[in-house]
């Protein structure tokens, strides 16, 4: 049996970066740049106007010429002659800036009489409202470096800076093996001595979520034979295998048994935690196993803590483990030493209230909750306004 902390460093470096693609922006969001992406242009590739207004040269208001408006420059059809003294254009935001201009007025600061140009702005300096060539990135300069998630912004950028596709780490494949002879398919008549099947739904809603959609499901009976042509089907076209059930030392519990049968290589069976105890993690070629507990409660938990680290290692993420904060206590909390506790858990992020109802057979408490609670092995009761450790959902 090992630790919470021995659990989590063993996944963290037994999980190796998974496989790379090219992908399309569109198609891109959420994914981890597998490589450096230096940009191809200076941003902005010319010089052009912040504003919609007028661009002239600075020394005329020094040296109060008279400034005549000759002709205007849009965005995608520049002002194609040489500003003089004494001359203006009608500028637009974006479009570029006319050779001989040096600043921008913005058409709320100006006046227009006789057509001339007066400018009202007494702020104005000189390389006013323009965007200088290069100010954002220059050419081949690092745009964006490699583990980066493409989120909006990023995907953006990129597009900005004439890139049309990225280097990623490829997305895990997962098989869900869920294991139990009273299982029910929802949505029909229960039979007495059943219960409906909800790990691989929640499972599946838990993948979606982070972004995996390559999800394929097997509900098997508590037998050698069925579970074992599950995880040998499954394990041809996946990178991740998530046993629910099956993983204790029960009579009906097999899936421990054909671990060792197919020569999948423990990393660790059994941590010192509540809810989740009886799980398991091993290895099989580049195929990672999770064998997760039976009780709903158990299986999300350990999900969380576990198997969404080992997902995020594999597809590049710089940290790979749910966001942690630590506010102080709503109400006191008592257990026994001897095991990391996880309570389902309410935050506002200025503090953390556990909730009623933390059996791991218990999912009602989960779909109320935004955090776990993490309540450490060696510590027996924690009071009121004590500050812990939470893992955000």
């Amino acid at each position: 049996m090992v630790t919470v902390i021995e659990a989590r460093n063993a996944i963290i470096n037994s999980v190796k970066q998974g496989r790379k693609e090219f992908l399309s922006l569109s198609k891109s969001l959420g994914s981890i740049l597998s490589e450096d992406i230096l940009s191809r242009i200076d941003s902005p590739p010319f010089d052009n106007s912040a504003v919609d207004g007028y661009a002239f040269r600075y020394s005329n208001l020094l040296n109060q010429h008279e400034i005549k408006i000759i002709g205007e420059s849009a965005a995608g059809k520049s002002f194609s002659k040489k500003i003089k003294d004494g001359e203006a254009v009608r500028i637009f935001t974006g479009a570029e800036i006319p050779s001989g201009a040096d600043t921008v007025v913005m058409q709320e600061k100006i006046l227009i009489k006789n057509d001339k140009l007066i400018i009202l702005d007494d702020k104005i300096f000189i390389g006013s409202n323009i965007r200088i060539k290069g100010s954002q990135i220059k050419k081949k300069e690092l745009a964006l470096k490699k583990g980066t998630e493409l989120n909006a912004g990023a995907i953006g950028f990129l597009a900005s800076i004439g890139i049309n596709k990225s280097q990623v780490f490829s997305k895990p494949k997962i098989a869900i093996i869920v294991t139990g002879n009273e299982l029910q398919k929802t949505g029909t008549n229960l039979k007495t001595g059943n219960i409906y099947e909800s790990n691989s739904i929640a499972l599946q809603g838990a993948l979606q979520s982070i972004g995996i959609n390559f999800i394929k499901t097997f509900i098997v009976k508590d037998n050698k034979k069925s579970i074992r042509a599950a995880f040998r089907k499954a394990i041809k076209k996946s990178d991740f295998i998530l046993f629910t059930g099956g993983i204790s030392v029960g009579d009906y519990d097999y899936v421990g048994k054909i671990m060792k049968e197919e020569k999948v290589k423990t990393i660790f069976y059994k941590v010192k935690q509540k809810p989740g105890k009886p799980l398991f993690f091993g290895i099989k070629n580049k195929n990672y196993i999770f064998g997760l507990p039976g009780n709903p409660a158990s299986v999300l938990t350990c999900f969380y803590e576990y198997v969404i680290p080992a997902l995020r290692n594999f597809q590049g993420f710089a940290n790979p483990f749910l966001p942690t904060i630590s506010v102080p206590l709503t109400k006191s909390i008592n257990k026994k030493v001897g095991l990391t506790y996880f309570l389902k858990g309410i935050t506002d992020y200025k503090t953390a209230t556990p909730l009623e109802g933390q059996e791991s057979f218990i999912m009602k408490s989960f779909s109320d909750s935004n955090c776990l609670i993490l309540m450490p092995e060696e510590t027996e009761t924690l009071l009121t306004g004590d500050t812990v450790e939470i893992h955000l959902l």
